[in-house]
Formats: structure tokens, sequence, C-alpha cells
């Protein structure tokens, strides 16, 4: 006990002390085995089993209820591309749960999620407030923003129905 002591105390031996105890509990920690989970399955882009697509038939109109000729019509999911007619009718082929993408040079990107075969996709583009925001918005200002919105979206789209926009 007393020689420990003296080692301990020692200021020429304190560093070859420590330096044995750390080489020591680095041997313990080298003796313990960790053990990892292998990846067996990695699946990129799957397809379910049952997916079948259809033909999807929609018009696309801009924010002054005009007819948007050669608009761009991508599904994400497929990549399938295609564009609207001289009258803004556009044909693409998608299964339950693609997204599709509508684009046209000065409106915002739209996206619209498909969900029955039975629903016509009819599309308003517009500028978006919420696509135009500063950076460094709060997310009150999205919020109001999208609210704005989807306000406008649905005076534009009750305004198409009576003017018969949606009428092909």
């Amino acid at each position: 006990m007393f020689e420990f002591q003296i080692i301990l105390f020692s200021k020429k031996l304190r560093p070859l002390f420590f330096f044995v105890v750390l080489m020591m509990g680095s041997k313990v920690t080298q003796a313990q085995a960790v053990t990892d989970t292998p990846i067996t399955n990695i699946i990129l882009y799957y397809k379910p089993v049952d997916y079948k697509p259809f033909p999807v038939t929609g018009r696309i109109i801009g924010m002054n209820l005009e007819i948007l000729k050669a608009a761009l019509v991508v599904n994400l999911c497929t990549a399938e591309t295609t564009k609207a007619d001289d009258n803004g009718i556009y044909h693409i082929n998608a299964g339950k749960g693609d997204t599709l993408a509508f684009a046209f040079g000065r409106y915002s990107a739209t996206l619209l999620g498909i969900k029955s075969p039975k629903d016509r996709f009819n599309i308003i583009l517009m500028k978006r407030k919420a696509n135009n925001l500063p950076a460094g918005h709060s997310g009150s200002d999205y919020d109001k923003a999208k609210k704005d919105d989807d306000e406008l979206y649905k005076i534009l789209d009750k305004d198409a129905k009576l003017e018969g926009k949606w009428n092909y």
C-alpha cells in the first residue's frame, strides 16, 4: 500500500501510471463485441404487384381562366410526360397512388395525387403566394399565404364551373 502511494504521487511516474491504466481499460473495451444488424433487403422504387395504370384525363387552365396550351404534365412515379393540347386537355397513364406534376411557364407548379380512376383531374395553375415567400419567413406567414391560395383556388374553380370550362 505504501509503495502504491509513492508511485501515485511521484510526478515522474504519474504519466506512466495513467498510461498503464488507460491501456488496461482499452483492452477491456476491445473485448466487448458489438453486434451489428446487417441490412439484408434494400428496395428502391417499389411498385406494388397490383399496380394497374389507367388513363387520366383533365383540363388545365390559368388564373384568368384561359386555356393553357402545351402545359407540361409529368407522372413523377413513372416519369411519363405529356403536354396539354390546344384545348388544354391532357391524357396520361397513372395508377392509384401516383403523383402528377403540372407546370406552365409563369405559374407555380402544382402536384396532384391520384386516388381513383373515376375522378376528373382538372387543374387551375396560378402564382401561389406560399411558393413565393421570402427566405426566413415564419410558419404563420406560410399558413396565411396557403390559406389565401386555397381561398383563391376555390373561387377560381367555382368560376370555371359557371363558365363551363370543365365541360369537354
